[in-house]
């Protein structure tokens, strides 16, 4: 048993002692950096920015504005009585007693169809059945649509008879409908001033 101590111990002492050369080899020294005291101090006052050079102004050419397009106007009505469409007169005599006739057509647009205007006019003529033997005159106003219907006929001038108005009026509404409109003409409807005109012989 005393032998079997002796073992240990020795085996025990070894160990120690390669334990200690191992770690002996192993251990690294760090190196603390010296320290170093320092004293803060204020930061100069920042110099103010110099001021901003303003720019001298510059006067901008005024540029014109681009001229307007001149828009086609069309005749108010006063122009357009007085540079009116005329068509030529329809005479209708009874046993050369009387005379009465259709003329003085005119409208507020631009219309230079002659031919649609002398059949209008006919068509009228041949509706108009007057019971007034005296001189008079009305002027009825109408519209006539792309179709040809006539539309809001009304008196636009009275005779001061009214069985002669309502001839007129009648003669026209009577019509309905006309030629359609010419399919050059681009408006959507035409507005027709006719006279209707009487006179005794």
């Amino acid at each position: 048993m005393r032998k079997a101590f002796i073992i240990s111990l020795s085996a025990h002492f070894a160990l120690m002692l390669s334990l200690w050369t191992t770690c002996s080899k192993e251990i690294r020294y760090i190196n603390i950096p010296q320290v170093y005291q320092v004293q803060l101090i204020a930061m100069p006052e920042a110099e103010p920015a110099p001021p901003e050079e303003t720019a001298p102004e510059v006067q901008a050419e005024t540029i014109p504005p681009p001229p307007e397009q001149k828009k086609k106007l069309r005749p108010k009505k006063k122009e357009a009585e007085t540079a009116k469409t005329t068509a030529p007169q329809v005479n209708s005599n009874k046993q050369g007693q009387s005379s009465q006739a259709l003329s003085g057509v005119r409208s507020e647009e631009q219309f230079e169809y002659p031919w649609y205007l002398r059949l209008m006019i006919d068509k009228i003529s041949r509706n108009w059945r007057n019971p007034y033997n005296e001189t008079a005159e009305a002027t009825i106003y109408f519209r006539v649509l792309r179709d040809g219907t006539i539309t809001d006929s009304r008196v636009e001038q009275s005779s001061g008879i009214p069985s002669f108005d309502r001839a007129a009026l009648r003669a026209v509404v009577n019509s309905s409908p006309l030629v359609p409109l010419p399919p050059d003409y681009t408006d959507a409807q035409l507005t027709v001033h006719i006279d209707f005109v009487f006179n005794p012989m």
